[in-house]
């Protein structure tokens, strides 16, 4: 926090590093994501045609992406895709309070305190670890475990089939003590949060989102290219991204991330609701953030006792998931709100299945299904550098009550458009009507992405009189992770049904 006493200039820069951090972090991840389905596929087909008919296989063991689409190949692919996607959210589990980043209207007392609120609601293990090493170290921590997983993965796969493919899943691992792209966005965001002014925070979010999905478009433009005849070189790019990154990141002022500790253990880590969180109440004192970081603590620092990470993540648990009985004890709309982050999330979730999926409903290999998910992105990242420019200049004239200055209106307006976009987008998929049209419904599809920021917003600003924001943002982030936990295994399971009783070719199954 003592970026807001630097010059303005120094701000901006610090926030277009930790901004560039997550794209090339995204990048490395699209990279190798671009071509995990093509890995667990070759894998399995490896498996099948050996028992089957071995003279389909390769002097260098590989095997027709044609000959792959056999519905018991198809049906194991579909449940490892669950696995993985289950197996990948597990680093929520660190942090079940972390609310996603809103677009709030032209508020700008209820901005810095939603913006406060993120500090407050980053729990768990890495909580604590971002106040004791900063934030430099974990990101390096995180990035060089990412590094760790991906070559793990390509080594299981180069070793097949003295290994099986199941075991290329236990590459979660190192992101479970990484922390994955989950807890580096959370604790980078935070810290964006932190130094950069609360009525620029929004735009930043906005752009930063927006650079992310080019990162997302690059990355899958270059796995088409590379997928077929150089699956590892892609690979081995990601986990260069990954060090690249790393090597950034120590760039990183030190004392970011770092907090002054001298709270009292007692204190609550999320504000009840008969507590005030006024941006007032919530913004750090002038003796906070001319403490330095490091050298000789205060007494009541020293007097603090350190508690072992077992307690730490005990403590987080329990202290969110005592919530769970009253998740939907809310009066409406706050109830509405909650039940669609849930339900939203659920259909979300789908998308673990759109490579797979694309690649059998339009008879596609997978590198050309990754030029198509690169135009998705891409889709993605214009609405989201026009949604801000969309919203001022022609929603919120139209919209915004002039005496209350709220823009309500035009959160639940761009809801509206954006489930119907995703409504119509995805039942236009299951339409077989060749490639044109299948593209065309993705991008109808795809042009909601500003549904849950939106969502955020309004579900903050129509919160009864006294009730605690805080506390919305716990419930909003636990139906987050719950959909991301039980969406993955959900949908894997019913496309897996749809594979093997045949019901393809009658696109149902969405």
């Amino acid at each position: 926090m003592l970026e807001r006493l630097t010059p303005k200039r120094t701000v901006y820069a610090s926030t277009i590093l930790l901004g560039a951090i997550l794209t090339l972090a995204n990048l490395g991840i699209i990279l190798h994501k671009s071509s995990r389905v093509y890995l667990f596929q070759q894998a399995l087909c490896l498996d099948y045609h050996r028992h089957h008919n071995p003279t389909s296989i390769s002097l260098r063991g590989h095997v027709e992406e044609r000959l792959c689409k056999v519905p018991a190949i198809q049906a194991e692919l579909s449940t490892i895709d669950g696995l993985d996607g289950f197996l990948q959210n597990l680093p929520r589990m660190y942090l079940p309070c972390f609310p996603q980043p809103s677009t709030p209207g032209s508020d700008e007392d209820l901005l810095m305190e939603s913006v406060l609120v993120i500090a407050l609601l980053i729990l768990g293990l890495y909580k604590e670890l971002l106040q004791q090493y900063g934030l430099r170290r974990l990101v390096i921590l995180s990035l060089c475990c990412s590094a760790l997983a991906v070559l793990y993965s390509i080594s299981i796969f180069w070793l097949h089939p003295a290994w099986t493919a199941h075991t290329a899943l236990l590459s979660s691992f190192f992101d479970l003590i990484g922390g994955g792209d989950i807890v580096r966005i959370t604790i980078v965001s935070k810290c964006i949060a932190d130094i950069l002014p609360a009525d620029e925070l929004t735009n930043a979010y906005n752009y930063i989102s927006g650079f992310y999905f080019l990162a997302s478009v690059c990355g899958s433009a270059i796995g088409s290219l590379l997928l077929d005849d150089h699956v590892y070189i892609l690979n081995s790019l990601s986990i260069a991204c990954y060090l690249f990154t790393a090597c950034l990141a120590s760039t990183i002022p030190a004392n970011y991330g770092r907090e002054s500790r001298l709270e009292d253990d007692s204190q609550p880590l999320i504000h009840s609701r008969h507590q005030d969180i006024s941006p007032r109440s919530l913004s750090p004192s002038p003796t906070r953030l001319l403490s330095p970081p490091s050298g000789t603590p205060p007494p009541e620092l020293r007097r603090r006792k350190s508690k072992s990470l077992f307690p730490l993540l005990l403590e987080s648990w329990s202290t969110s998931f005592s919530s769970i009985l009253t998740l939907f004890a809310v009066p409406n709309p706050t109830f509405t709100v909650v039940l669609v982050f849930l339900l939203y999330g659920l259909a979300a979730r789908i998308e673990i299945l759109l490579p797979q999926y694309t690649s059998l409903a339009l008879n596609l290999p997978l590198a050309n299904v990754n030029r198509i998910l690169a135009l998705k992105a891409l889709v993605s990242a214009v609405i989201l550098f026009a949604l801000p420019t969309i919203r001022k200049r022609y929603l919120e004239p139209r919209y915004v009550n002039k005496a209350s200055g709220s823009s309500i209106a035009v959160d639940l307006f761009i809801i509206k458009v954006s489930l119907v976009a995703n409504t119509v987008g995805i039942v236009g998929l299951v339409i077989p009507a060749g490639v044109f049209f299948f593209i065309l419904w993705l991008c109808v599809y795809t042009s909601g992405v500003g549904l849950l920021d939106s969502l955020t917003s309004y579900g903050v600003y129509t919160l009864p009189p006294g009730a605690d924001v805080a506390g919305f943002y716990v419930r909003t982030g636990f139906m987050n992770t719950i959909a991301a936990l039980v969406g993955a295994p959900l949908w894997s399971w019913a496309f897996r049904l749809v594979v093997q009783n045949g019901w393809m070719s009658k696109t149902v199954e969405f």
